[in-house]
């Protein structure tokens, strides 16, 4: 029963980044050069994040702290910091230019995608530090299908990676 209720779990997820996929293409926001990266973004229309069981734990919440301005809004320059990527970069995933993100980092308008972001830095939980943080974001998961956060973050698959970050924290298997 094990197995396959492992399998179907796979499945699910699958289905969900295809969807993610199938979302990217009819919106028009994805696009790739001669290196495979993405080019191509309009703005985004930002899926609401499922719920987390982890949402209302103030030692989770607190570790992500540190990115909220102290009006609470989450900082786009202190989650690109926490992720070791150019604000540019984060710019284009967010579907702005780096100059709207630049002048107003914590805009009501991003907060509900740069919450995916603050998902996935809850991992810093059992981090020993940021820079392990990072060391994750780039190390290839098996539970990803061999891919690294930062790749599926990358290809707009965000609440895949919430909901990986979720399942460890939780001790939920995949």
């Amino acid at each position: 029963m094990g197995l396959l209720l492992a399998q179907l779990r796979e499945k699910k997820r699958q289905v969900e980044r295809l969807l993610v996929r199938v979302d990217e293409v009819l919106r028009g926001t994805t696009g790739t050069d001669k290196a495979g990266r993405n080019t191509q973004r309009a703005t985004p229309t930002v899926a609401l994040a499922r719920p987390s069981s982890l949402d209302k734990v103030k030692a989770v919440l607190g570790a992500t702290a540190d990115l909220r301005e102290p009006n609470g809004n989450l900082s786009a320059v202190r989650v690109a910091q926490l992720f070791g990527v150019s604000v540019s970069q984060l710019a284009l995933w967010l579907g702005r230019t780096k100059q709207a993100v630049s002048k107003t980092p914590d805009a009501d308008s991003l907060q509900e995608a740069l919450g995916y972001f603050d998902r996935v830095a809850r991992l810093r939980i059992i981090t020993k530090s940021d820079a392990e943080f990072r060391k994750w974001l780039r190390t290839s998961h098996s539970d990803l299908v061999g891919k690294n956060p930062l790749a599926l973050l990358d290809r707009g698959e965000w609440q895949a990676v919430a909901d990986f970050v979720d399942d460890i924290l939780t001790g939920t298997p995949g």
